[in-house]
């Protein structure tokens, strides 16, 4: 569970979020909707610790989350996924993959058979692992960056315009195994403006006047 506690964030002399308190529960898919500017992508990066409060608190799982354990957090809760993919463009498909497995301590059957299980899964079982990221299709690459974070197991998955930049075909994909291939019990957080996306999840975060209102999803 999330519990955000009196959050406050100021940009220069404008107010983003102003004591802004809620409980997040777990095996949940929060859509995070609000018009452009509201604060989508702040609430999401402070929850997360990509950015960080002005003042408030946040604890996860009842333990406050601290700069010191933070790492930890990213490292084995948090999981990630971006408009613009986050992937090290560079590197191969599997290198990138193997991201997501860094800290599973798998020999190397048991990471071939895990990474072939995701890209099949995901319609990208043709992909050669060896192929350079920045060779794909943005369709492709968002699948492999969702597929690295599957990989990864998280608690909390933040999702910030995960299908801003796909066509609607691929859109569906994404947002199919998103939302299904986590654990029961993670949490998901998607920002968006996508009416096809916040459909599909169990509650609404709006983001208006610099608070927030959650109401169950009853489409």
């Amino acid at each position: 569970m999330i519990k955000v506690k009196k959050i406050n964030k100021c940009w220069g002399q404008r107010i983003i979020l102003k004591n802004v308190s809620c409980e997040l529960k777990n095996g949940t898919s929060y859509a995070v909707i609000g018009k452009s500017g509201a604060g989508k992508t702040t609430f999401l990066n402070i929850l997360g610790g990509l950015e960080t409060a002005d003042s408030g608190e946040i604890f996860i799982n009842d333990h406050k989350m601290t700069p010191k354990n933070l790492p930890v957090l990213r490292r084995n809760s948090f999981g990630f996924v971006f408009q613009n993919f986050g992937l090290i463009d560079t590197d191969s498909v599997r290198d990138n993959l193997l991201i997501g497995l860094t800290n599973q301590n798998l020999n190397k059957d048991q990471i071939d058979k895990a990474i072939q299980k995701v890209l099949n899964n995901l319609g990208l079982n043709r992909l050669s692992l060896n192929q350079k990221v920045y060779t794909l299709s943005g369709g492709e690459q968002q699948r492999i960056a969702l597929a690295r974070i599957i990989l990864k197991k998280p608690n909390i998955i933040f999702a910030d315009e995960p299908t801003g930049s796909l066509d609607p075909e691929n859109s569906q994909v994404i947002l199919k195994h998103l939302l299904n291939d986590f654990n029961k019990d993670s949490t998901i957080l998607i920002a968006t403006h996508d009416q096809n996306v916040w459909e599909k999840c169990d509650y609404l975060i709006q983001i208006k006047n610099q608070g927030i209102k959650i109401t169950e999803n009853v489409n």
